[in-house]
């Protein structure tokens, strides 16, 4: 298995899950949105996997996803 962004990023996440699983304070996602951000990381990763097969190209690819993405939901929050 090749270690890319988007595996760390779904990494990160379920370990901040876990983290902030028992607190009391309300959770920031609710349990569906939450599986729905893993399940396109998970299908993003693959699709990249599959159309480009260098490795170097992936992590590039996935850090500007990562970046744009990022960008997006902070613009969002902000309006």
């Amino acid at each position: 298995m090749k270690l890319t962004p988007l595996n760390i990023t779904l990494a990160v996440i379920l370990v901040w899950l876990l983290s902030e699983w028992k607190m009391d304070q309300e959770m920031i996602f609710s349990w569906g949105w939450l599986v729905l951000l893993l399940v396109i990381l998970s299908l993003v990763d693959l699709a990249f996997r599959i159309i480009f097969k260098e490795l170097k190209k992936i992590w590039f690819l996935e850090i500007g996803f990562i970046l744009i993405v990022g960008i997006v939901m902070i613009i969002l929050k902000i309006q």
